[in-house]
Order: structure tokens, then C-alpha cells, then sequence
């Protein structure tokens, strides 16, 4: 079912979406310092949900990134900017040829 889901998405995209699961998975280790299990449980997120974005094969919805921010303790620009920092050099969440 995810590979549907992956396929609409061009290889730009997939690129986004794996190497920000990457920068978050690595922020809840290094942050949060919980289990994805735990992290789901505490924020009311289904941990194959957490889990499937941290893999890179699912687009986060605005709730789900809202209540991972706040999982953190931050808003949402907060965990945009530790993702972002992050992330590989050639790659930025928000790049103006994109949109």
C-alpha cells in the first residue's frame, strides 16, 4: 500500500521524505530520548504512523507533525528548524525552486 502512496511522489520528493524521517528519528534518540514505541504512545500518534515517517514512507499530515512538535516541547516552526539543521547540506525543507 506505501509504495502507491511513494509513487505519486516524484524522486525529489522521495528524497525529502526519507532524509526527513532520517532528521527525526535522529532528534527523538538524541531529544526526546524515547522509544518510537514510547514517543507514539505519549502523543497520541499510531506507532506504525511514527514509524512509517521516520522510514521515509509517508508524507506527515499537520496534526501528526503538530503533535510530534509538541512532543518535543516545541511549535512547529521549532522542529522545522531542527530538522532542517539536520538535514544534509543539499537538502532544505522549504527551497524556492520547489514550490
Amino acid at each position: 500500500m506505501w509504495d502507491i502512496v511513494l509513487s505519486f511522489m516524484n524522486d525529489l520528493e522521495k528524497k525529502y521524505c526519507i532524509e526527513f524521517g532520517k532528521a527525526l528519528k535522529a532528534l527523538r534518540v538524541e531529544c526526546a530520548k524515547k522509544s518510537s514505541r514510547l514517543f507514539a504512545y505519549e502523543n497520541e500518534i499510531p506507532k506504525s504512523t511514527l514509524w512509517r515517517i521516520e522510514q521515509g514512507e509517508n508524507e506527515p499530515q499537520l496534526i501528526t507533525l503538530k503533535k510530534i512538535a509538541e512532543g518535543f516541547g516545541w511549535s512547529l516552526s521549532e522542529l522545522f528548524l531542527h530538522i532542517e539543521e539536520k538535514l544534509p547540506k543539499d537538502i532544505k525543507i522549504f527551497e524556492e525552486e520547489h514550490y
